[in-house]
C-alpha cells in the first residue's frame, strides 16, 4: 500500500472517529439538558456521561452553549430527516392514510427519543433566550408545517373542528406523556412504556382521541 493511500485511510479513520465522539456527546448533551436543564449541568458530567475527557467538548463545540444548540440542532435535524423518509416513501397515497402516517411518526419518534419533550420541557422552563433562538431555528417553520397538516386534516373531516394551535398542544401532550412519565406509567401498569406492544396501542389510542368520530382508526 503506498503512502497516499495510507494517508487517506488514516484520515478517513480520524474522521470517522471525530464523528462518533461528537455523537456521543450529543447523546449525552441531550440526556443530561432533558432531566437537568442547561443551568443544571455542567459540561464535565456530560463528558462523563459521553465517556470522553472534557476538553473534547470544548474541541468539537466550544461552549457550553454552543453545545446546547448543538444538540438541538442535531434532534430536530433527527425528526425532520425521519419525516421527510416518511413523506417521500408516502407519495402517491391517499391524504387519510397519509395524514395518520405522519401523525403516527410523531407519537413514534416520541417513544425512540423521549428526551426531545423533556429537552423542549426544560428550554420552556429556563429562560427565555434560548426558547427564543429554538423559536427563530425551529418552532415558527414546525409548527407552521404541523398547523398545515392538521387544518388539511381537518378540512378533510379527519379530525374535529377547532383552533389548529391549541389543537397541536393537545395532540403534543397526549403523544408525549406516556413517555415523558414512563416510570410512572410502568409503575402503576408494570409495563414498559417503549415496548412495542405499548407503542402500538398508544398510538391507536392517540388517533383515536384525535379522530372525528374514529375516521382516522
Amino acid at each position: 500500500m503506498n503512502t497516499k493511500n495510507e494517508k487517506q485511510i488514516k484520515k478517513r479513520s480520524e474522521q470517522e472517529r471525530s464523528q462518533e465522539t461528537k455523537l456521543k456527546i450529543l447523546e449525552a448533551a441531550l440526556s443530561e439538558f432533558a432531566s437537568s436543564g442547561f443551568e443544571g449541568v455542567s459540561v464535565r458530567v456530560i463528558a462523563s456521561q459521553a465517556g470522553v475527557n472534557h476538553t473534547l467538548i470544548s474541541h468539537h463545540f466550544g461552549s457550553k452553549e454552543a453545545l446546547w444548540k448543538a444538540t438541538a440542532e442535531w434532534v430536530f435535524e433527527r425528526y425532520d430527516r425521519l419525516s421527510k423518509e416518511r413523506i417521500m416513501a408516502l407519495k402517491g397515497i391517499e391524504p387519510h392514510a397519509m395524514i395518520r402516517v405522519l401523525l403516527r411518526n410523531f407519537i413514534e419518534f416520541c417513544a425512540i427519543v423521549p428526551d426531545f419533550n423533556r429537552f423542549m420541557v426544560q428550554a420552556n422552563q429556563n429562560g427565555s433566550e434560548r426558547l427564543n433562538w429554538l423559536a427563530d431555528r425551529f418552532l415558527t417553520s414546525g409548527s407552521e408545517a404541523e398547523l398545515s397538516i392538521l387544518r388539511q386534516a381537518q378540512e378533510l373531516g379527519l379530525i374535529p373542528q377547532g383552533n389548529g394551535l391549541h389543537i397541536r398542544y393537545l395532540f403534543i401532550g397526549a403523544a408525549t406523556s406516556i413517555f415523558t412519565f414512563a416510570p410512572e406509567f410502568e409503575r402503576l401498569s408494570g409495563e414498559d412504556a417503549f415496548s412495542d406492544e405499548v407503542i402500538e396501542r398508544h398510538v391507536d389510542y392517540v388517533l383515536m382521541l384525535f379522530s372525528d368520530k374514529n375516521s382516522l382508526s
